[in-house]
């Protein structure tokens, strides 16, 4: 488990979310410290694992996939393994959460259409594990974050 964020990380995470294509000079300034200091906070939470990845963020609907569903699984006992491995193999499913109450995995999907999360729902249930499922569709987001939003956020002194 690595320490927690202090104010200097939450500020360059803050000046990286808001400007993430911004050079090391620039994002030294927004976050009003040395480049050196920057530079070297920027590789201790890359090396840490805080920081996991750079890459573009997409929006579904502009990327040709406007439909958001959230699939509920409950799978045979003592097959979380492999009931993980086969739905990791299946593109479309964006997160795959263990959860407690009714079901037992939590999926957020996308699909090009209601055509398509059919046929993703049929791949998902065809795996030998799966014995029911559910799902729900994201009819609007109202609000999308991310964990460098929320951390950018907290009070300094949190």
């Amino acid at each position: 488990m690595t320490a927690p964020l202090d104010a200097l990380d939450r500020t360059v995470i803050a000046a990286l979310r808001s400007h993430p294509r911004a050079s090391i000079t620039e994002l030294a300034k927004r976050a009003r410290v040395a480049r050196g200091t920057l530079y070297s906070r920027l590789e201790r939470l890359e090396d840490g694992g805080t920081i996991v990845g750079y890459g573009p963020e997409l929006d579904p609907a502009a990327a040709g996939y406007g439909v958001v569903g959230f699939v509920t699984l409950e799978i045979a006992q003592g097959t979380h393994g492999a009931t993980t491995d086969a739905l990791r193999s299946i593109t479309e499913i964006l997160e795959i959460h263990t959860i407690t109450g009714a079901g037992d995995l939590l999926l957020r999907v996308v699909a090009r259409s209601n055509d398509h999360l059919h046929d993703l729902l049929q791949q998902i249930t065809a795996i030998d594990t799966v014995e029911r499922s559910q799902t729900q569709l994201a009819l609007h987001s109202t609000v999308e974050r991310t964990l460098a939003d929320v951390v950018a956020r907290e009070p300094a002194d949190a």
